[in-house]
């Protein structure tokens, strides 16, 4: 789905939408379909070409339910206030990657790095990896900040909290 730069969805122009999945380090949670059930999973990503771009083991359980099932829903929001986001439904197209790049490609975005303990473990899984691109067939975005402004954080409010 392009995104027209100027046309609004929901909340936010097609334009600030692209800004915020640019910018953003949150992991965006993805709803698809397995043979017991429906499942949502947290998945680095990183938005390129009108489509959210991941990556997860060939084998696993979300390569092989998208394969069978490439319908999704999917939702990229903050956690902590002001409430902002973006969220809606397409189709995922999983290809075997040649290498690991995309693999290192998002260990650096999420981490600064391809060096630290989890990054090496997460490199040196045997196995090939699968690219998961989501090409979105509708979207919407939504931003509490206005009716939010005079709320502290939730790590403000309850500093002891360790989420």
């Amino acid at each position: 789905m392009e995104l027209d730069p100027n046309a609004t969805y929901g909340a936010w122009t097609g334009k600030d939408i692209e800004q915020f999945l640019v910018d953003c380090r949150i992991p965006l949670r993805l709803s698809f379909e397995t043979r017991k059930g429906p499942l949502i999973v947290p998945l680095w990503f990183e938005y390129r070409s009108s489509r959210l771009v991941s990556c997860s083991p060939e084998g696993s359980t979300l390569v092989k339910s998208l394969r069978a099932n490439p319908d999704i829903a999917f939702d990229v929001s903050t956690n902590d206030l002001p409430y902002r986001g973006v969220r809606g439904r397409g189709k995922a197209t999983c290809t075997t990657a040649d290498d690991d790049r995309q693999l290192e490609t998002l260990l650096t975005r999420y981490l600064g790095d391809t060096e630290g303990q989890l990054a090496q473990w997460l490199l040196n899984r045997s196995g090939d990896e699968a690219i998961i691109a989501i090409e979105p067939e509708w979207l919407t975005s939504w931003d509490f900040s206005e009716r939010m402004q005079d709320l502290s954080t939730i790590a403000e409010r309850h500093p002891d909290s360790k989420m």
